[in-house]
């Protein structure tokens, strides 16, 4: 999708997934390509401190934990609100 030019205001990624787990698609979306400056959450259920900074440290701008609706919603909001600002 990248490659084919698609854009999105945010990425929502799960942190396990088969093949490539979150941390590293986050790693490779800040690597390099057209999505290197768009906002990654991550949307899971390992939320234990060290998860969270994992994340940090690979490029999410927030972590959310899954079942949790409203943090996601919020989440996306103020993401997108602070993404257009900055535009």
């Amino acid at each position: 999708m990248r490659e084919a030019g698609e854009t999105f205001d945010v990425i929502v990624s799960d942190i396990e997934m088969p093949g490539m787990d979150g941390f590293d698609l986050a790693r490779e979306i800040r690597d390099s390509g057209a999505w290197t400056q768009t906002p990654i959450v991550a949307l899971s259920s390992r939320t234990l401190p060290s998860d969270i900074e994992e994340g940090r440290k690979v490029g999410f701008v927030d972590y959310v934990a899954k079942l949790d609706r409203e943090a996601l919603l919020e989440t996306l909001s103020n993401t997108i609100v602070k993404m257009k600002g900055a535009a």
